[in-house]
């Protein structure tokens, strides 16, 4: 239904309505229900497009004071406190920086439908600033929310009547709030997760392992979770002699409170619905078919929130639904053992959701087919249940709960060991980067006629080889880029040589990591090695690195390393001599004893094809600052390139005796007034010249005297602060991500 759905937005012309009402003869008359499917997707995507065009605020980006409501997402995350607030009919996401530990704990008492007064600033969401980065502002648009309300003061002003809503969403933070307190914290996470819905209490580092590993939606409530619930107390409530009729309106004014209580995520929305339509079509003995049920539920769904569709837990969940509900009866039906019917359950439910993951993430877990046949029992026979079972002891006796805690703890512990060995199996993930508009329709195309052969005869290993290489050639670069990725203040340069020839980056960015008191820390900190740069890497196909640049060992343009090259494999470290005489440049390298090393000096370089590099400076060793840069010459795409990392004045002096010329000039130092001196412009005479920093940077780059130098030799500017990410294609030429 998600991929119809794209299929019907790409071609709306004014032709196709009528061709979509002569189809929907055609279904009705022909009884086809896919044909009838395509139409009702249609139907509901055009109106997906008339509620996005009615989504208009009242507001401006301006000063604001006064009462807010809070409503939704409330959220304290170390001096981070976020929540959907309602103002006068209109919402906003808010956005507060606590100053003190003591009033972090005040408004950790907040509950939703209590009202604060703010003095604020109303600001528009960022939109993406690197190419298939996530975008902010589509996803609070999703939301109907037009505006960040970023907070200057805050002040609790009191409490109204919350709406029954509300008071469900309270009773969930009460539950929270009470595994929190009397759980052990090595098991807390699993309650939290398995019975709020609420994810945050992993750490990162186990969230993502587990992501790894194509398992990490056992740690969502999920369809899986939610029919083992209602199956147990449908069953028990009969065993206790209620009538069958009572036991079915109970189980349906039940769900509703259900899916609130577990933060109301799509598929357990999903699977609440899909089971309520069960439930009333056995209360009134009409006979409908899971795809029946799915379809309706999907346009209850969508008739409530049309911009749900955009949402990744939306998309995967429907998608994998469909999928092994259309197969269950011609393809699961012939597997007679029950293992293979497992295995075939999870190779279907990769395979339906890996365009979804491919798109959203850049990449699928291949392993998971395997590990869900372990992991899906574990969840199912010991986890699930005795989370459940400890969360109920821990309210009718604390005393009676602290052996089974002991238990699941220690099986848990055991889990996670096991988990963390498996981790180290090599080639998990398949990064296949964001596939094209054309890629994307193949490999879907490629998917279902997959499915369709399989339905109809043995599995179609023909077909599977070529979903296989259609993955690989979605990372294939087949014309060559120069990308100057937006890493806020500071450097980071990607080269990316035709037919993936190799694959180079000068520098990784970074910021000045701050020591924090503990109070303020976030559960999961922004870095730009892995907040930014990594997801970039990633959605261009790039699972390893051929060589690596660091121009220099200032901290804007190599701490994003350490988290890079835990993500993304590096082969070439390249440093310029006397860079290891800083300490960040020392403890880098420590963490990286296996990476080649190499230090160069002038004259170093090397060549692929037509492609040519030159180290033109620093001629002697330094000691890592911004004069012993490494000053990288490159022939791309038969144009000359100068890299300068932060070369100052004085360092470019040393290059005007070797008469260089050039194309494009990455200007030295964001664009300082200490650097790109007008002799220097002269010498090279660049058509291009690109600055790279940060939107609104604390330094005032690039100076005015630096953009006058250029403007005066009739140099055209590009400015990652202005335009977000710049990417320079073969054969075609510059493209912004901000237009």
């Amino acid at each position: 239904m998600i991929i119809l759905a794209i299929i019907c937005t790409t071609f709306t012309s004014s032709i196709v309505p009528i061709c979509i009402c002569l189809l929907g003869i055609v279904a009705f008359i022909k009884k086809s229900k896919i044909i009838l499917l395509f139409v009702l997707v249609y139907l509901l995507t055009c109106f997906l497009f008339f509620v996005e065009k009615s989504n208009v605020s009242s507001y401006t980006a301006t000063e604001f004071n006064g009462n807010c409501q809070i409503i939704n997402d409330l959220k304290v995350d170390g001096d981070s406190f976020q929540a959907v607030v309602r103002c006068q009919k209109e919402k906003f996401q808010l956005s507060y920086k606590i100053s003190t530990e003591k009033e972090q704990q005040n408004l950790k008492k907040l509950t939703y439908g209590q009202f604060i007064s703010v003095s604020a600033k109303l600001e528009p969401p960022q939109t993406n600033r690197n190419q298939a980065q996530f975008n902010y502002k589509e996803y609070l648009k999703g939301k109907n929310i037009n505006y960040i309300l970023q907070v200057n003061t805050l002040y609790i002003s009191g409490q109204s009547a919350p709406s029954i809503l509300m008071r469900i969403q309270n009773t969930r933070l009460l539950i929270m709030n009470h595994l929190t307190e009397n759980i052990s914290p090595k098991i807390t996470p699993y309650l939290l997760a398995l019975i709020t819905g609420e994810k945050n209490g992993f750490s990162p580092e186990m969230y993502e392992v587990y992501q790894q590993m194509g398992v990490v939606h056992l740690l969502a409530i999920s369809g899986l979770h939610v029919n083992l619930l209602i199956g147990s107390i449908y069953f028990l409530l009969l065993k206790l002699g209620i009538t069958r009729e009572r036991v079915t309106i109970s189980l349906l004014v039940l769900l509703p409170f259900y899916v609130i209580l577990t933060g109301a995520s799509p598929p357990v929305i999903r699977a609440a619905t899909m089971t309520a339509l069960l439930l009333l079509s056995e209360k009134y003995a009409t006979k409908w078919s899971s795809f029946s049920v799915i379809c309706i539920s999907f346009i209850l769904f969508f008739i409530i929130q049309p911009h749900v569709i955009y949402e990744v837990g939306f998309q995967l969940s429907y998608v994998v639904s469909f999928g092994i509900i259309l197969s269950s009866r011609q393809i699961l039906v012939r597997q007679q053992s029950p293992f293979v019917k497992s295995l075939t359950i999870s190779f279907i439910s990769t395979m339906m959701s890996s365009v979804v993951m491919m798109y959203h993430f850049y990449s699928f877990s291949w392993v998971g087919i395997f590990f869900n046949l372990l992991y899906v029992p574990l969840f199912t026979i010991i986890v699930l249940p005795g989370c459940l079972g400890v969360f109920l002891l821990s309210i009718i006796s604390p005393t009676l709960m602290k052996i089974p805690e002991y238990v699941l703890t220690f099986l848990i512990q055991l889990m996670e060991s096991l988990t963390n060995l498996f981790a180290k199996i090599p080639h998990q993930t398949i990064i296949t980067g964001r596939p094209n508009t054309i890629m994307l329709v193949l490999i879907i195309a490629t998917i279902l006629l997959f499915f369709y052969q399989w339905q109809k005869k043995q599995f179609p290993i023909g077909i599977f080889i070529c979903f296989c290489l259609l993955c690989y050639f979605s990372s294939f670069n087949v014309t060559g880029k120069v990308s100057f990725i937006d890493v806020g203040q500071g450097d980071s340069i990607l080269i990316q040589l035709p037919k993936n020839k190799g694959n180079y980056l000068i520098d990784t960015g970074g910021e000045l990591l701050v020591e924090k008191e503990a109070w303020t820390k976030k559960r999961k900190p922004f870095t730009i090695g892995g907040s930014t740069l990594t997801p970039v890497l990633k959605s261009k196909g790039i699972s390893s690195l051929d060589k690596v640049i660091i121009t220099h060992s200032d901290t804007d343009h190599m701490e994003g390393l350490d988290e890079l090259q835990k993500n993304i494999a590096i082969k070439e470290l390249i440093f310029a001599k006397g860079a290891e005489n800083k300490a960040i440049m020392r403890e880098a390298l420590k963490t990286m004893p296996k990476v080649k090393q190499t230090i160069i000096l002038a004259g170093a370089q090397w060549q692929v094809g037509q492609n040519k590099f030159e180290c033109l400076y620093p001629n002697e060793m330094g000691e890592g600052g911004n004069d012993d840069s490494i000053v990288l010459k490159a022939i791309l795409d038969n144009k000359t390139w100068i890299f300068t990392g932060d070369l100052e004045a004085s360092g470019e002096k040393a290059l005007l005796d070797k008469s260089i010329k050039g194309d494009i000039l990455k200007v030295g130092h964001h664009g300082s007034k200490t650097s790109t001196s007008k002799a220097f412009v002269e010498q090279v005479k660049p058509a291009y010249a690109i600055i790279s920093c940060g939107l609104k940077n604390r330094f005032g780059h690039p100076h005015k005297e630096t953009i006058d130098t250029l403007e005066e030799a009739e140099v055209k500017i590009l400015r990652t602060d202005l335009q977000g990410e710049i990417i320079y294609t073969f054969g075609k030429g510059f493209e912004t991500t901000l237009k």
